[in-house]
């Protein structure tokens, strides 16, 4: 009896070292190639909120389509990303399209109504960054390891939002100090995808067979 006991323990114990082998977490690196497309947005993003913040005294309206221009190009290589990047956890995938089809939209918005009134035009773009950073907050939030760039991205996210936040309610100041603050929101945005794109990891629980063949 003593021994089919041990004898069950042994094989029970073998199944669970077995299935924390065939289950380990092991890093996942995203392509190269949407590693790469992430660094080439970060830096186009981050290179028209520079034009921006280096000469604000420009017309509203230059100012609007340069940030407009940033989310959109933005958008478009966010959404990119979570629509073909099949190696990111669905989750971040489907952050990642949500986040870059609000910015895509909402910057058409703009570029379609310039003849509208200032405020309007910030506001817009201060909404849709608004929504972009709440949207990195919940990219943080989820399963992205390693732990300091889920720091990073939700501080960007939130900062973002802050931001964003502080132009809606001061929609009174002046328009050019509002698209600077954009601008810079805009600038994080960028070093935000750079520095996502640098890393680009992730631990998946997977079959260790497999895993090393998708690597």
């Amino acid at each position: 009896m003593k021994r089919q006991v041990e004898s069950r323990k042994a094989v029970n114990t073998h199944r669970l070292n077995d299935g924390l082998l065939h289950l380990s977490k092991i890093e996942v690196r995203a392509s190269g190639r949407w590693r790469a497309v992430e660094i080439l947005g970060g830096l186009i993003v981050i290179a028209l909120a520079i034009f921006v913040l280096a000469d604000p005294q420009f017309t509203i309206q230059t100012l609007v389509i340069v940030i407009a221009a940033g989310l959109i190009i933005g958008g478009l290589l966010r959404t990119g990303v979570g629509a073909f990047a099949t190696v990111l956890p669905s989750a971040l995938r489907s952050l990642n399209v949500t986040g870059g089809v609000i910015a895509f939209v909402l910057g058409i918005a703009a570029l379609l109504d310039l003849q509208a009134a200032a405020a309007t035009l910030v506001g817009i773009l201060a909404v849709a960054l608004l929504l972009v950073g709440a949207v990195e907050i919940g990219v943080g939030v989820a399963r992205h390891p390693p732990i300091w760039l889920r720091l990073v991205i939700v501080a960007i996210g939130a900062l973002t939002v802050i931001l964003s936040v502080y132009v809606i309610l001061n929609m009174s100041i002046g328009q050019s100090i509002l698209a600077a603050i954009l601008a810079f929101a805009l600038l994080l945005v960028g070093i935000r995808n750079i520095v996502h794109g640098l890393t680009g990891h992730h631990p998946v629980a997977t079959p260790i067979e497999s895993a090393v063949t998708a690597v």
